[in-house]
């Protein structure tokens, strides 16, 4: 199967390129047919003539008239004179509308055109600026472009012109599925990575190879972005940092690690696809230093909790007592914004914040008609919250209907948190918020209880604090999703401050499939076994009802206020 799209290119495209080269004329003719074959492979769009007239056959394909029911056609080709380097970003694919005829005959000889382009390209530079043949082509205004063919080419004086990609037995495909868009697995067997080459992969943007490449993705904080196809796949613009958090996934690391793991090549392969990205080795890691967590000045003064204590207690169902204990302790903060702030303490020391939302995000979507002109319609939709997020939205797509646009970007908004959520910037990696019920004396007894976010760890508490001795210790830890380094890094914490280790651990994260995947992977580390064997017990505790203990508190405060939670049944297993 061919790898071309039928495509036409994006005004603003064809407008900055004479901005930046005042060659008005020439991108006039070039892109004057609207359509033309994009090369996946090499980035390059080459024009579709529907009569090439008296053109010599050097600059064209197809110069032969063939068969065709199509009374336009009258001696229909490819254009190799009016080719332009086209970025992935500035293409619009569209439905294939060539006559039957031309469409077979192009794929059938795609492999043909492929290979004369290329060789049409790299002789450019032998021929007079001023020669005839060359004398309108927009090949040598981008050399950018001869230089990625020239990456997919071999030569040799014996051998002329090879394409590596043909010559590989093992060169595979990989596909990224929401863009369809195919990349060719490297080899290392032509190049040779200089130490040159990796420092510069090293410094290139995780941001600028997905949109190189193609990978959609989309934005979740002022520094984080996530696969829109992989979700639990999130990378750091700042740190320039990737991680998989998916329950069974240790994923993570650099530009190199995350090529290697989206993209499933070796070490050399992924150095060889992060050069070619445009603008690599340009991410400035002097910016990046590890700054130690600062409280910001951003709280209600004289303490005041007021819609914090609304959403809480009314919605989230907890008791006024619970929050107001919390909140004494330092824990618990209203921002400016009415939003509540769920402090990570260390002993004394804050050492990081969770912010949650109290009123729902306001998500807003727009969508307009675009195109060009008659030609080609369709319709862009983007979401957002609020009217200035808008301005950088979260998310924007194209359909070929107002009804699907509208229908995508309502997909999109239910897919999104109801509430903002934001982990603070410097928050201490290995840490959460936490809290501790019972005496403080090292001898005595201890539990830590771990769930998934703040207020699952309150809800918890409320719901079996009345089932834990009143002598016992019990510290209660949130995986702020479900990181496992926090849950190993609390156990170092907890045996240094105690001199022990506690005689229980109970995960109480979310009942559902991500948590089950989570505690198999818990279950299975080598520091938990050998917690078990030195006579620690590791006990998995469900809610009944709902997938967290917050619905669960929700649904028996709802169902009776009567409730006394020590007669709770609850589904509890020991590992």
């Amino acid at each position: 199967m061919s790898n071309y799209k039928l495509v036409t290119i994006n005004p603003k495209f064809i407008a900055e390129t004479v901005a930046r080269t005042g060659s008005e004329e020439l991108m006039d003719k070039a892109t004057r047919s609207y359509v033309g074959l994009y090369d996946e492979n090499t980035n390059w769009y080459i024009p579709l003539r529907a009569n090439l007239g008296k053109k010599k056959p050097i600059g064209t394909f197809f110069e032969t008239p063939f068969s065709t029911t199509n009374h336009h056609f009258i001696k229909p080709g490819l254009d190799f004179q009016k080719a332009i380097y086209v970025p992935l970003e500035s293409i619009i694919e569209i439905d294939n509308t060539l006559p039957q005829e031309q469409n077979i005959l192009i794929n059938d000889n795609y492999e043909k055109i492929q290979a004369e382009f290329e060789k049409y390209v790299l002789n450019v530079e032998k021929y007079p600026k001023d020669s005839r043949d060359y004398l309108w082509s927009t090949v040598p205004l981008f050399p950018e472009g001869i230089e990625k063919i020239k990456r997919h080419i071999k030569i040799t004086p014996e051998q002329g012109q090879e394409r590596i990609l043909e010559e590989q037995d093992n060169t595979q495909e990989i596909i990224h599925k929401p863009t369809q868009q195919r990349v060719g697995k490297y080899t290392s067997s032509f190049i040779h990575i200089t130490d040159e080459m990796k420092q510069r992969a090293k410094n290139t943007s995780i941001l600028d190879y997905v949109k190189y490449y193609g990978i959609p993705v989309r934005k979740t904080s002022v520094s984080e972005y996530e696969l829109v196809d992989r979700k639990n796949v999130k990378f750091d613009i700042r740190k320039n940092l990737f991680k998989d958090y998916s329950p069974s996934s240790d994923a993570g690391g650099d530009i190199i690690d995350f090529a290697k793991y989206i993209d499933d090549v070796n070490f050399l392969q992924a150095i060889q696809k992060i050069v070619t990205v445009d603008g690599s080795g340009s991410f400035d890691f002097s910016s990046v230093q590890a700054q130690p967590f600062v409280m910001p000045q951003i709280f209600e003064e004289g303490g005041r909790l007021n819609e914090a204590m609304v959403y809480l207690v009314n919605e989230r169902k907890l008791e006024s007592s619970t929050v107001k204990k919390v909140a004494e302790s330092g824990l618990i903060k209203q921002t400016k914004n009415k939003e509540v702030a769920f402090i990570w303490a260390d002993g004394s020391e804050d050492v990081g914040m969770t912010l949650q939302g109290t009123k729902p995000l306001d998500y807003r979507s727009d969508i307009k008609e675009t195109g060009l002109g008659d030609f080609i319609k369709e319709y862009t939709w983007k979401v957002g919250i609020g009217t200035r997020g808008l301005e950088q939205p979260l998310e924007t797509g194209k359909t070929e209907t107002k009804a699907l646009a509208e229908e995508a970007a309502q997909k999109f908004i239910k897919e999104q948190r109801p509430y903002k959520k934001q982990i603070w910037r410097n928050s201490t990696t290995g840490h959460g918020f936490n809290f501790r019920s019972g005496p403080t004396n090292p001898e005595v007894q201890g539990k830590m209880i771990f769930t998934e976010a703040a207020i699952d760890a309150l809800s918890y508490f409320e719901l079996k604090r009345h089932q834990f001795d009143k002598d016992t210790r019990v510290q209660y830890q949130s995986l702020e999703g479900l990181k496992d380094n926090i849950l190993h890094k609390s156990m170092e914490r907890y045996e240094k401050r105690y001199g022990r280790m506690p005689e229980e651990i109970i995960l109480a994260v979310d009942n559902d499939e991500a948590g089950e995947i989570f505690v198999k992977k818990v279950m299975s580390d080598k520091r938990i076994k050998e917690y078990q064997e030195k006579g620690g017990k590791v006990k998995r505790d469900k809610p009944s009802i709902g997938k967290d203990w917050n619905e669960q508190l929700q649904y028996v405060k709802s169902e009776s206020r009567g409730y006394k939670q020590n007669k709770e049944v609850q589904r509890s297993t020991q590992l």
